[in-house]
């Protein structure tokens, strides 16, 4: 059965911005919940003014306000003040209290491109991937004490897959191969190969592969994975209609082909801005 939780305080009109994350919360229990969830992307500055003014003013929880402004100048760690805010609405038992200390501490210990990673891999996750990217860039231009070349390479297979999923086949490529040039596998080989398929036409592939002086014998695969998914968009119903559309346009209703493939074009961006969005 799960636990039912009493709710504290009231429901906010304007939610608290958790800033490195970027997640709003409207009450003290979904504040609860974020703390459970991501106590390892916690940061010192989480325990600011602006928080403890939104859980007086927009929670209406003055009393748990003042606590925190006494634990917060009575003691310099987070584990604290998070504690302060766990207890007053009776969400976790002491042994989940203990593993969030114990993660935040961790957190405190871990090197500024250990705790940059983790929020990286956490924006990627999500499909956040502009505060993704942002983030793994910021690790690429960290001039001292930077990614070593293990964390590099996870960096550029990374951005690599942001950059297939935004379509930008040339850009996912380039960082694909970099991953490739410090950590030589088959897996990437694929990704870096797959990135090129999508990027480039039929005969500009092959000429690709054959100026290579590399292994390709994963292209085989790639081709097996692109044959695939034309057999699958084939049959889903945008292949259909697709089909449908190049038959209309090489007939004769040249008005009736220009209304369909409108209305077509606008449904498959209005899919793709949903995409984006989520």
């Amino acid at each position: 059965m799960a636990t039912i939780h009493q709710c504290v305080g009231r429901y906010a009109s304007e939610p608290l911005v958790i800033k490195n994350t970027y997640i709003r919360v409207w009450c003290l229990e979904e504040l609860c919940y974020y703390i459970c969830e991501n106590a390892d992307l916690l940061e010192e500055g989480f325990a600011s003014n602006e928080l403890i003014d939104w859980v007086a003013d927009e929670c209406g929880l003055k009393e748990l306000a003042s606590k925190l402004k006494v634990v917060r100048r009575q003691s310099v760690k987070l584990e604290s003040f998070v504690a302060e805010i766990l207890n007053a609405a009776n969400y976790v038992d002491e042994e989940e209290l203990k593993r969030i200390g114990r993660v935040i501490r961790a957190n405190r210990s871990m090197p500024e491109t250990g705790r940059l990673m983790v929020l990286a891999d956490y924006f990627l996750r999500g499909g956040n991937f502009v505060p993704a990217l942002k983030t793994y860039e910021r690790l690429l231009g960290m001039k001292q004490d930077g990614p070593d070349e293990r964390q590099l390479s996870r960096i550029y297979i990374n951005l690599g897959v942001i950059y297939a999923r935004l379509f930008c086949f040339a850009e996912a490529a380039d960082y694909y191969y970099k991953a490739y040039e410090l950590e030589p596998s088959e897996d990437i080989m694929f990704a870096f190969l797959a990135a090129k398929r999508m990027q480039l036409g039929d005969m500009e592939y092959l000429d690709f592969l054959g100026g290579l002086d590399m292994d390709t014998s994963v292209s085989s695969q790639v081709e097996d994975v692109m044959a695939r998914a034309r057999k699958n968009y084939s049959e889903s119903t945008g292949g259909k209609m697709t089909d449908e559309l190049r038959k209309l346009r090489i007939g004769s209703d040249r008005n009736e082909y220009a209304a369909e493939a409108f209305a077509f074009l606008q449904d498959e961006k209005e899919r793709y801005r949903k995409y984006m969005a989520e």
